[in-house]
């Protein structure tokens, strides 16, 4: 407001522009994911379109210069791709990820799978950024040609967080978890990437943990959360 700017910002209290921050990747990448699945269960064609609304402003939208925010939209457009496929969605999904999210992550040394800023090194956006590359990873072709170098930085990335979950114990809870699950999800039939990876292992910690704190009577993890960790127990029990 101070700066003349709240009509181009708000709009019937809502903010709809971030000015060039990229902030708004992240909101629009958690709504649409979020519609995307809900139209899978119910197949309303209404959360199909919106979600895809926002897919379209994803894919329009400029890269800025942190690298979980460039993330969402590549987590939204993989979605995106693996609902309508839409080449469209899976080629920005690629683009964004291989420019806007991987050129941060350290290849190698003694933090290598982390990315190099302090911000992005904490562990909640670094799972927030490898739940995005699971996504996507998992909707590209064994054949395309950058898909090595998405499934290499995958791994990397959960081999630097995974061992710290096993060793030290868990550092931050929501979005480790669901992208930990949707790894799970994504590469189950790929026994040897989730124990190379140590993913398996990570997860366990994460579900005794859930189930001992649900047995208190608290709830560490949010809805999506809560859904993962009961769907994955119901494939366990079957």
């Amino acid at each position: 407001e101070a700066a003349g700017k709240l009509e181009g910002t708000v709009r019937r209290g809502w903010v709809f522009e971030d000015h060039g921050d990229g902030g708004l990747q992240f909101d629009n990448g958690e709504c649409g994911v979020a519609l995307l699945e809900l139209y899978e269960r119910t197949r309303e064609k209404r959360y199909l379109d919106s979600a895809l609304r926002a897919a379209d402003w994803a894919l329009a939208r400029p890269l800025c210069t942190n690298w979980n925010y460039n993330s969402f939209s590549v987590h939204l457009l993989a979605k995106a791709h693996a609902v309508a496929h839409d080449a469209k969605y899976l080629e920005a999904a690629r683009t964004k990820a291989i420019l806007g999210v991987i050129p941060g992550q350290l290849p190698d040394g003694p933090y290598a799978g982390r990315w190099m800023d302090p911000h992005n090194a904490r562990p909640a956006y670094h799972y927030i950024m490898l739940g995005a590359l699971a996504q996507l990873a998992a909707e590209l072709p064994a054949t395309h040609p950058d898909r090595a170098t998405i499934v290499n930085s995958l791994a990397l990335g959960l081999k630097a967080r995974n061992a710290e979950v096993i060793t030290r114990g868990l550092m931050t809870k929501e979005k480790a978890f669901e992208a930990l699950s949707l790894t799970e999800e994504l590469f189950g039939g790929d026994a040897a990437f989730l124990a190379s990876t140590q993913s398996a292992a990570a997860l366990d910690v994460f579900r005794v943990y859930l189930s001992a704190q649900a047995r208190r009577g608290r709830f560490p993890v949010g809805p999506r959360g809560w859904g993962m960790f009961l769907g994955g127990q119901c494939k366990e029990s079957r």
